[in-house]
């Protein structure tokens, strides 16, 4: 599995708009593959966002001597 990041998922789209306009692949094809990179984006998106809050954590606790946490969610069972 190759990384991916935006540069990635751009170079997927286009590939896959090229393909399209020349018949290699079909539009239920091409709808199912710009779905899994739309999801993909998604998971981009929500990593950005969840390092920003965590700066933002940070800045907070330290102006404010404050302890505020992010919770991990993902890393351990529900409570």
């Amino acid at each position: 599995m190759q990384p991916t990041n935006n540069k990635v998922l751009f170079h997927f789209i286009f590939d896959q708009m090229e393909k399209l306009s020349n018949n290699e692949i079909d539009t239920e094809v091409a709808k199912a593959q710009a779905n899994l990179a739309k999801q993909a984006n998604n998971a981009l998106n929500y990593e950005i966002k969840r390092a920003d809050l965590k700066m933002k954590l940070r800045q907070h606790n330290f102006e404010y001597k404050d302890n505020v946490e992010l919770r991990n969610v993902e890393g351990k069972n529900f409570d």
